[in-house]
């Protein structure tokens, strides 16, 4: 039986080490099946957001979803500490490597545990020692621990400035489009002279900011789930309401910068659609009627903005959001991501002209 220990305990080991490696190290997306995050997370996150978006308050609902994705980070760590401490504590039980262990229990297995969870977090209270090649086993395990932690050191920093720079841009927007933001309202909003000024600067502005979202929540996925701690936001709504302007600007505005508004929408599409991709969401209808399309027209061209017929806006409109309206619905729901207009679970919303944006 325990000749089983020894390879048992280097495959858990090696599992979990290639396991941190592409969650912290490796910068890019990992789509190996079998991995702690991938096993433990939906086990964490399915009943939390359960919970909390069936919080009385907003406040409460935030409160309680704010602290999914840092609490799944130290649960991790924990996860990881475990399988490394149960992993060497295998090998130490091992028939290569037991006679090199001395001590009380000496021999039996929850006593290698023991031993090897002081040898991992480098405690070394002295009443179990390890003599000849065992030595090399407790050094390696010892470097281990130290190495763990100086990986998450290093990891922290890094997630929360991608973190930061995403709610910069987010935060930024609200002044443009809302809170929670809309597209047809950004449109609204820069109305007029807007059009050919402010508007082409936010458009490159937001392609930077979609390819910069796209690769930080690849190489670190867990940070999709990081909430906005501004009310009514998300990352997910904030994109889609750029896209939405952007898609509004390129079926429907005459005199829309639509080379700018080209080249932010088909980075946008591209950063919904692999981020969509990665998290194997099914995709969802994105359940916007021709009434809403209509009475948006109206709102545009109240603002002065000069639009197509609507026959020939709504046709270019439907074809151009299909390439990511049931994607980024699908992201939207997974996250939880407070409704906005054209994006999310909207049956929690009042009629239109009393939610879209809230300044």
């Amino acid at each position: 039986m325990r000749w089983v220990a020894l390879p048992a305990g280097i495959v858990l080991l090696l599992f979990t080490f290639l396991d941190v490696f592409s969650t912290l190290v490796l910068p890019r997306a990992s789509r190996r099946r079998f991995r702690v995050t991938r096993m433990l997370f939906p086990i964490v996150w399915r009943p939390w957001r359960w919970l909390g978006v069936r919080m009385s308050t907003l406040e409460w609902r935030e409160r309680v979803l704010a602290t999914a994705a840092p609490g799944f980070f130290f649960l991790l760590l924990v996860a990881w500490t475990v399988l490394a401490v149960v992993g060497f504590g295998l090998v130490l039980w091992s028939p290569a490597f037991v006679h090199g262990v001395h001590g009380e229990g000496a021999g039996q297995f929850l006593t290698s545990l023991y031993f090897s969870g002081t040898a991992l977090f480098t405690i070394g209270f002295g009443d179990i020692v390890a003599t000849g090649v065992t030595r090399a086993v407790v050094i390696v395990e010892g470097a281990t621990g130290l190495g763990l932690v100086a990986v998450v050191i290093g990891y922290l920093p890094v997630l929360y400035q991608a973190f930061n720079r995403r709610e910069v841009g987010i935060l930024l927007l609200d002044a443009r489009a809302g809170s929670p933001p809309s597209g047809p309202e950004l449109l609204r909003r820069t109305g007029g002279e807007g059009l050919s000024g402010e508007l082409p600067a936010l458009f490159r502005e937001w392609e930077r900011w979609a390819a910069d979202v796209l690769e930080t929540h690849l190489s670190y996925p867990l940070l999709a789930f990081f909430r906005s701690p501004h009310d009514y936001t998300s990352w997910v709504t904030a994109i889609g309401a750029v896209l939405d302007a952007a898609t509004l600007a390129l079926a429907a505005v005459e005199d829309a910068p639509h080379e700018e508004a080209k080249t932010f929408y088909l980075t946008g599409v591209h950063a919904v659609e692999d981020l969509w991709q990665y998290f194997g969401q099914p995709e969802r209808d994105t359940m916007i009627s021709r009434e809403e399309f209509h009475e948006v027209l109206e709102d545009m061209r109240g603002a002065g903005i000069s639009v197509r017929s609507e026959d020939e806006a709504w046709e270019r409109f439907v074809r151009m959001r299909s390439a990511y309206g049931g994607r980024l619905d699908a992201l939207a729901i997974l996250v939880a991501a407070p409704p906005a207009q054209w994006i999310g679970d909207r049956s929690s919303l009042p009629v239109r002209g009393e939610v879209a944006t809230r300044h």
